[in-house]
């Protein structure tokens, strides 16, 4: 099985969008005064893809590791923010 390498730009509707890549919902992080967001597994830091408020966009990030990203402004209390991610490693065990 081949693994999808890019983000869906489509509704999400489950946890695992691809063979390696996931999606979380951090709005709940969101507190009007937090920058720094955390994931909750190692992501490659290429490829975190931010969506804000619902639009997939070229947000300033002003700095990635491999479980923490840190914006460039502060989002609101009734901000959204998720994340689609790729883990690094082989999360499946699968044969690519």
């Amino acid at each position: 099985m081949s693994r999808i390498n890019y983000p869906s730009p489509y509704v999400i509707t489950q946890d695992r969008v691809g063979s390696d890549l996931v999606f979380e919902n951090l709005t709940s992080q969101i507190n009007g005064s937090r920058t720094t967001f955390t994931l909750n597994q190692a992501a490659d830091v290429e490829r975190i893809f931010v969506y804000y408020n619902g639009l997939l966009s070229n947000i300033d990030i002003s700095s990635k590791t491999q479980t923490t990203f840190t914006l460039g402004f502060t989002p609101l209390a009734d901000d959204t923010l998720q994340v689609i991610y790729s883990v690094l490693g082989n999360p499946l065990n699968e044969d690519n």
